[in-house]
């Protein structure tokens, strides 16, 4: 067992919206399915195509505040295509 996990629950269907799981490791990733949306772009209404992930910190791993830096840094790399 290692110290990261990774749950795909969205390559079973199409889940819209984030799901809690449980787990024993200190970083763990719940990842749903991409779907269409209505999404604000420069002010406008769009359709695009949204992914719902949900991460799950063990406290006594890591303070809220590097890890909400690690979160928006993995958000903006994951828009930008960059992962």
């Amino acid at each position: 067992m290692r110290n990261v996990i990774v749950t795909s629950v969205g390559m079973m269907g199409r889940i819209s919206g984030w799901f809690i799981h449980k787990s024993v490791h200190p970083l763990s990733f719940g990842i749903g399915s991409i779907l269409e949306k209505p999404w604000v772009v420069d002010g406008e209404i769009r359709v695009r195509e949204i992914l719902n992930m949900t991460v799950l910190i063990d406290h006594d791993f890591i303070d809220g505040a590097p890890m909400a830096r690690f979160v928006q840094k993995l958000t903006r790399n994951l828009e930008s295509g960059m992962i």
